[in-house]
């Protein structure tokens, strides 16, 4: 089995003692970058699974990059070797912001963007069992127009 190699953190500036000011806050308070930005400004460790099922997303390292580009947010990263049930050793990064950004935010007046992209994302929860029956509405009327020769994906008899 191949070991990983070692990674160190990766940052773009010093991390000893300088301050890394604040990026700026996204208008929309009910997306996945809002949320992935409130959840960092509350001093979470994110990674890609988790956010799954936090979030709602399977692209954390892309809202991370657009956070970094668009926003200006000074982003830590830090791979991190974590062992899989089918015997692998895998490599997943870890986010984070650092504690002197986290206060500049606050500064900057974080802690209220946080509470309305709080309530914005409850607000869009409640919608969720909805969400779902329509998902399935669609999924529906897709297999529906399904070509009978096709089967399904998953290697079933064709009907």
């Amino acid at each position: 089995m191949k070991t990983p190699a070692n990674t160190e953190m990766m940052t773009s500036a010093a991390l000893d003692g300088g301050s890394i000011l604040a990026g700026s806050f996204p208008a929309r308070i009910n997306t996945v970058t809002a949320d992935v930005l409130r959840r960092l400004l509350d001093g979470e460790r994110m990674e890609g699974l988790g956010t799954v099922y936090q979030s709602s997303t399977t692209r954390l390292a892309a809202v991370i990059n657009y956070l970094a580009e668009k926003y200006g947010w000074f982003i830590c990263r830090e791979d991190k070797a974590n062992g899989c049930i089918d015997g692998r050793v895998s490599t997943v990064s870890v986010y984070w912001l650092l504690p002197s950004t986290i206060a500049d935010a606050k500064a900057n007046g974080s802690d209220g963007w946080c509470a309305n992209v709080r309530a914005a994302r409850l607000k869009l929860r409640a919608k969720a069992a909805e969400a779902l029956r329509h998902a399935e509405a669609i999924n529906s009327a897709r297999k529906q127009g399904q070509h009978a020769s096709q089967g399904d994906l998953f290697g079933g008899a064709a009907a």
